[in-house]
Parts: structure tokens; sequence; C-alpha cells
């Protein structure tokens, strides 16, 4: 009987080595797994991190190449602003001079060439009278009563509006009807 009871305390010293060896083993592989689930965690967060960088430096380049886009298409914008006064005069002089003459003629072929250097380079000019006056176009110095025209027409021009492509560069300077 103390063979057996020997035996009895040792398989119990046994089964506690035992368990403690399948403790430690089970405490690696539960951070064992839980160090994966951080590493998978991480992974996630680096490459969401990847995705929204690789998004915004596409936006980036969208924005640099419309940004280049529009600097190119309006790149004459200010010397064509300066051109307007000259193009103003070439108007005022052509309705001073009266009659048919030589001169008259040269100015007008020069205003012409002028027009289609104009008209090729996506410039347009802003015909207002007998349009309805809008604010995005015209800039209205005085209003003038007249039964002849509806209220808001335009009823004369004291400086011409230009477009540039899509953008207005200078707003018609114009006389808009009141009615009595």
């Amino acid at each position: 009987m103390v063979k057996k009871a020997k035996n009895d305390k040792n398989k119990t010293v046994k089964k506690v080595k035992k368990n403690t060896k399948e403790d430690k083993l089970k405490a690696k592989i539960d951070k064992l797994n839980l160090d994966l689930e951080n590493s998978k965690s991480e992974l996630e967060n680096i490459k969401d991190k990847n995705i929204r960088l690789l998004a915004e430096f596409d936006n980036y380049k969208r924005r640099s190449i419309d940004e280049r886009k529009k600097i190119t298409k309006y790149a004459a914008e200010s010397f064509i602003k300066d051109l307007l006064p000259v193009v103003d005069d070439f108007a005022r002089t052509i309705e001073s001079i009266e009659e048919k003459s030589p001169l008259k003629d040269g100015i007008l072929m020069v205003k012409s060439k002028l027009d289609k250097a104009f008209n090729e380079n996506g410039i347009t000019v802003l015909d207002s009278v007998g349009e309805t006056f809008d604010p995005d176009l015209h800039e209205a110095l005085m209003n003038q009563e007249s039964d002849d025209h509806d209220e808001g027409t335009i009823i004369s021009e004291f400086e011409k509006g230009y477009k540039y492509h899509d953008r207005i560069i200078r707003h018609a300077k114009v006389v808009v009807c009141k009615t009595t």
C-alpha cells in the first residue's frame, strides 16, 4: 500500500507538472494568437493609410494638372486687359472720322486684323445693345427713361465688354432702360 500511495502521489505530481506545461503552452499559444491579431490589425491600418496616401497623391496630381491647364489657358489675360483700351481707341477713332478716306480704311483694316486675332485666341466681344441687363455681364452706369424699349433692356454702351474663353475680363458699361 505504501507503494500504491507513492504511485498515486507521483501521478498527482506528474499531472500537476503536465498541467503546468499545458498551461504554459496554452498561455504561449494565446499570446502568439494575440500577437497575430495585433499584427493583422496593424497591417490593416498600414494598408488603409497606404490607400489614403495613394488617393491623396492622385488628387494632388489631378489638381496640379488642372491648375497648369488653367494657367496656360488664361496666361494672356493681363496682356489682353492691357490691349482693350487700344481697341477702344480704334473704335473711337473710326467713329470720329466721318467720310470715307484712306486713313479710315487703313484703321479699319488694322482693327479687323486685331478682331480676327482676338477671335482666334478665344476673346469675344459682348454685344449688349438690345439685350436684357445681366449683372454678370454688364455694369449699369445709368438708367434712362424710354417708352421705345422694355424695362431692363440695354439702350446703349459706353464701353464694350469682353470675354476670354469662359471668363469675363471686362464688363460692358451700359445704359439701361427704365420705363416711365
